[in-house]
């Protein structure tokens, strides 16, 4: 039987020019063929605190707005996902040690880019806004934060401007619900968290608290992957997937639920 031609040259000798070509176009296939053979039959491990309207749990489901957002992207591409609610602080712990693949939402800053990748999709920029007990003084701006007692989810970052502040002092707790609790009790002085979870949770409240005026700009929040993760190598797929969402409509459609 008679070879292609194709075949045929690239066949004449030990380094002709055709086989050349053939070998190094196999090579390129190669990463791709690698990272779905690691990721074939797993799931994506996703982790994160549970955070409405961003981020909920229920068993291994996840929803909320960014999680609406992951879940139509990874139906594009025929994805299997893993939720877990997890406390900020350690879920960034099994992203560092690859117990864990993918998370939404977080900041970047130096300390996490060592072990973390941090995708091109940019999730919106979420505004901080600070709850004081009705009868404290009023916050008007970053400098009438001195001498207070402010409660931080453990594991969180709130952006340049308030992690690098001084003169106040950061009280860590597990969850946000806990701080409302301590500073309805005075047992802090301010409570600091995202805009939009933070008038979710105080609809309907009768804590004896109050939204101050001073808000901090939000800054961009990101995809990120593991960089211990086997679906490291697979971040570019992900990535057109979700511009994808944006460039039919879905991602707006979706953001504009919540």
């Amino acid at each position: 039987m008679r070879l292609s031609p194709l075949i045929e040259t690239a066949e004449a000798g030990p380094c002709g020019p055709a086989r050349r070509q053939i070998l190094v176009a196999l090579a390129g296939l190669l990463p791709g063929w690698q990272a779905w053979a690691q990721t074939a039959g797993s799931p994506l491990r996703v982790v994160g605190s549970s955070d409405p309207p961003y981020r909920q749990f229920r068993g291994s489901e996840g929803s909320g707005m960014y999680y609406d957002l992951l879940k139509l992207a990874l139906a594009r591409l025929g994805w299997q996902a893993e939720f877990s609610e997890l406390p900020s602080a350690r879920a960034f712990k099994m992203l560092e040690r690859g117990e864990a693949d993918l998370m939404m939402g977080p900041l970047r800053t130096p300390e996490r880019e060592v072990y973390l990748h941090y995708t091109q999709i940019v999730l919106p920029s979420e505004p901080k806004i600070f709850y004081t007990h009705k009868s404290s003084a009023p916050i008007h701006e970053l400098g009438d934060l001195q001498g207070r007692v402010i409660a931080v989810q453990r594991g969180k970052r709130y952006g340049a401007l308030f992690d690098a502040g001084t003169g106040y002092t950061r009280y860590e707790v597990n969850d946000y619900g806990k701080a409302l609790e301590m500073l309805a009790a005075r047992r802090v002085d301010v409570v600091v968290l995202p805009a939009r979870q933070g008038e979710l949770m105080m609809a309907g409240s009768t804590l004896p608290l109050t939204q101050q005026p001073f808000r901090l700009e939000g800054e961009p929040a990101y995809v990120v992957l593991s960089k211990n993760s086997a679906w490291l190598a697979r971040a570019p797929e992900l990535e057109r997937a979700f511009k994808a969402l944006q460039q039919d409509g879905s991602w707006k459609k979706t953001l504009d639920r919540y």
